[in-house]
């Protein structure tokens, strides 16, 4: 029976960890992202992950564009899918980086991570930076 219980209880626990949300839920400071760079209109849904004591969210808007926040709503990540990041995502100094070096690709996906962020552009190659925009290396 204990058995039973306990796996019952990490089927509910499961569950309770993706959930569909109002956008109107998004912290605050998510929603001025979405609305600075993109219209709020295009949001199809937004997902709230729980991991441990802290949300994220995923932003699904059209044509195939998610966005992910941290639990305070700071941006961790957008994937444009093929098409362009809109300009003032990407630190500029980054931006001017691929301009120069990748003047043939636009840049489609940024990663915020703890120690680097990481650039995706249309050619598929994927660039690594520092946190201070910094060119490390080219990710194989």
């Amino acid at each position: 029976m204990f058995v039973f219980a306990t796996l019952m209880f990490s089927l509910v626990a499961c569950a309770d960890k993706d959930q569909m949300i109002n956008y109107s839920k998004l912290p605050v400071q998510a929603q001025v992202f979405v609305q600075t760079y993109f219209n709020a209109a295009d949001v199809m849904y937004v997902e709230r992950e729980r991991d441990g004591i802290h949300a994220e969210y995923n932003v699904y808007l059209k044509r195939s564009i998610e966005i992910e926040f941290d639990h305070q709503g700071e941006l961790k990540s957008i994937d444009c899918g093929k098409s362009p990041l809109p300009d003032g995502i990407v630190p500029e100094v980054i931006a001017n980086y691929v301009s120069y070096h990748f003047n043939n690709a636009v840049m489609v996906e940024y990663v915020i991570g703890r120690s680097r962020v990481s650039v995706e552009l249309s050619n598929g190659t994927e660039l690594i930076f520092d946190l201070s925009g910094n060119f490390i290396g080219v990710d194989d």
